[in-house]
């Protein structure tokens, strides 16, 4: 239905409505409307039917190298990760390959048992990282995870079956984050009981539609590859920065086959604040236009029909934000000159235009499973058109870019009005969408003598006053301060004895991390008091750490107190991140199962 309206739609926009007289604003606006017609059909071709499939049981003895690549992370941020991957069940070995050539990171590996490599430079950044590391180790199959993706125990058992078909390069698996509350997370928004954030429907949606073509591509983390087929595509690609999908495009190109395992077996660290989201997502969007440019995929030998479509999709998603830029800041500009983009936007467009735009909301959802909830889905759109418009110009002005890690920890933050500088292009079309939808009401309420009267004034002025309360969502999301720990903890409700000297209370936890916790409790606590705390761990063994007192907040009943761990032995450290990033973490990110049959199930 919304393919009919939307081709009757626009026949009708092209050779009704095309203001000759302003084509500077009606050409763009009817570009506007088609690309995103296009872009809705591209969409629609990815999400028609998704495949989900079962985890055959894992082959015996074969050979897995565990790769986990740092650069700059701090060690508590890449303790979980190390420690969780060495617990993995399956025989296997884990190297981390440290870019930053520390001390520390070499000493803790030799403490736990991780082997350690290194390089003279930086040469490639990540994908430059891989590489080096390729001919140092011999596993017939590699496992990658970012530093601060922590495996569960049960990865590599429930993926490395689907290598028994010899044709298979690349397992992948979603990439899920146990931050609940980062800027990406929607604050006690829930789908099918899984916390959803802003990637929700790339993993959960478009991932398993990619599966069914034979698309479904590396995304850098939480996945394991052949080496072979890894070898024969050269190794890691450094064209572009976003080398894990170009190097999928090129095994695919071999003839490789690719798998999406739609269960989630690692976690780690969304984007904590706005600028680390942004930059993230830039260098995401400047890759693929520099893939697009490079090497683009609709050109790419090798890659069936389906597959074009589908990386072609994958890279040009950020060519979409042209149009979401024409919408966002045409309402001022027509309030503002009185000039029509349109000849004829009175009722006969309201009612093509309603049924058009509502039919294209209900079958996003439908395509979507209700993944894309549309105020939040449009919220984080508005947020990224500045940095999409800005790796757009790679098309144009071609330049050598700089891989730039994402900020994995939280710092002290910026003040909540420091941090809407990164929001100065969407506050500046705000304010003006929001002065234009005032000036366009008084102006009409004082007979201005311009084009615009009845229906099409008012259209215009609701247009306006819709983006501007968009922005104006944006600007309180952005100004909601997120957790300002180092080490994030974990909402979870452990019991606990804390004791001081031979007095012993027991408690509950009301947050957990690898560097303190909090409870509630009937009595005040001094800050600076040393205590003793024992937890429960996977291996039944108590978890007996040191800690301190750090503070003692009166509540109704009680007082909640925190405290931080000091001198943690490392084996009760081990015991306590197996504890959370393998025990607890999969209840967060909320595993699920899937149907035993593998095969496309409609949308």
């Amino acid at each position: 239905m919304y393919l009919a309206f939307g081709a009757a739609y626009l026949w009708w926009r092209t050779f009704n409505t095309v203001n000759t007289d302003a084509p500077y604003l009606s050409i763009p606006l009817l570009a506007a409307d088609y690309l995103g017609f296009v872009f809705f059909i591209l969409f629609a071709l990815n999400l028609w039917s998704r495949v989900r499939r079962y985890a055959p049981p894992p082959p015996a003895d074969r050979p897995v190298d565990v790769f986990i690549p740092t650069y700059n992370e701090p060690l508590s941020i890449l303790k979980p990760t190390v420690l969780a991957a060495l617990s993995m069940r399956y025989p296997h070995r884990t190297y981390v390959l440290d870019d930053g050539r520390r001390d520390e990171v070499r000493r803790f590996c030799a403490e736990v048992g991780a082997e350690y490599l290194t390089r003279p430079d930086n040469r490639g950044a990540k994908a430059g990282n891989v590489n080096a590391a390729l001919p140092q180790t011999s596993g017939e199959f590699i496992a990658i995870f970012d530093a601060d993706h922590a495996p569960f125990e049960e990865f590599l058992t429930e993926l490395l079956g689907y290598f028994d078909d010899p044709e298979v390069a690349l397992v992948q698996s979603p990439q899920a984050y146990y931050n609940l509350d980062s800027f990406q997370h929607g604050r006690g928004k829930r789908l099918e009981g899984k916390p959803w954030h802003e990637q929700s429907i790339f993993y959960d949606m478009i991932m398993p539609g990619k599966d069914r073509m034979n698309a479904a591509f590396w995304c850098g983390s939480s996945a394991i590859l052949r080496r072979s087929a890894l070898e024969e595509v050269g190794g890691v690609n450094t064209l572009t920065v976003t080398e894990d999908m170009h190097t999928a495009m090129l095994i695919h190109a071999a003839g490789w086959k690719s798998v999406y395992h739609d269960r989630e077996l690692a976690a780690g660290i969304a984007p904590d604040d706005l600028e680390p989201f942004l930059v993230q997502r830039l260098r995401w969007a400047q890759g693929a236009m520099e893939l697009l440019r490079k090497d683009n995929p609709l050109m790419r030998r090798g890659l069936s029909w389906r597959q074009r479509v589908a990386y072609f999709t994958s890279v040009a998603y950020v060519i979409e934000y042209i149009p979401k830029a024409i919408y966002l800041s045409m309402p001022p500009l027509v309030l503002i000159t009185g000039v029509l983009p349109m000849t004829n936007m009175g009722w006969n467009f309201v009612f093509r235009f309603v049924p058009y735009y509502l039919l294209g909301v209900l079958a996003t959802r439908w395509l979507t499973g209700g993944t894309n909830p549309y105020l939040r889905s449009e919220r984080f759109h508005v947020l990224k058109v500045e940095i999409m418009l800005r790796a757009i110009t790679l098309l144009v002005f071609p330049r050598k870019l700089k891989f730039k890690v994402t900020p994995k920890s939280a710092g002290e933050g910026e003040s909540r009005v420091a941090v809407l500088r990164h929001l100065r292009m969407q506050i500046v079309v705000g304010g003006l969408c929001a002065a234009a939808a005032v000036w366009g009401f008084f102006s009409w309420l004082a007979g201005a003598s311009w084009a615009l009267s009845g229906v099409s004034l008012f259209v215009t002025i609701g247009w306006a006053t819709f983006n501007a309360g968009i922005v104006g969502l944006l600007m309180r999301s952005v100004l909601q301060r997120h957790h300002r720990r180092q080490v994030y903890r974990f909402p979870v409700r452990v019991p606990v004895t804390i004791s001081l000297g031979r007095r012993k209370r027991h408690a509950e936890t009301i947050d957990l991390s690898t560097t303190g916790l909090g409870w509630r409790s009937p009595t005040w606590y001094s800050p600076g008091t040393r205590i003793q705390v024992e937890l429960n761990s996977p291996s039944r063994v108590p978890i007996r750490a040191p800690a301190t007192i750090t503070m003692c907040i009166s509540e109704t009943p009680g007082f909640r107190i925190g405290a931080e761990f000091a001198d943690l032995p490392p084996e009760d450290e081990r015991q306590l991140v197996l504890l959370l990033y393998q025990g607890l973490a999969p209840e967060t990110v909320h595993t699920h199962a899937r149907p035993e049959r593998a095969g496309p199930v409609a949308a």
